[in-house]
């Protein structure tokens, strides 16, 4: 069931900007965790919750240009 939320434009704005944000933060994080020698299964459950970001991200991107 779909819901609406009402957002106005600059609160949308401030949330993607957010996102970009934490999308830096946790590539920068990654490259951490490598340097100091993290065990591998986590650096690659890591990358799951990552990548799994990335995509909800796209998703709602991608849901607003479709919306526009």
């Amino acid at each position: 069931m779909a819901t609406v939320v009402r957002l106005s434009q600059e609160q949308i704005d401030q949330l993607l900007d957010e996102a970009d944000n934490m999308e830096k933060a946790l590539k920068n994080l990654h490259e951490e965790l490598v340097e100091v020698g993290t065990p591998r299964d986590t650096i690659s459950r890591f990358s799951r919750v990552h990548d799994r970001f990335t995509s909800i991200v796209t998703f709602l991107r991608r849901q607003r240009e479709l919306g526009a």
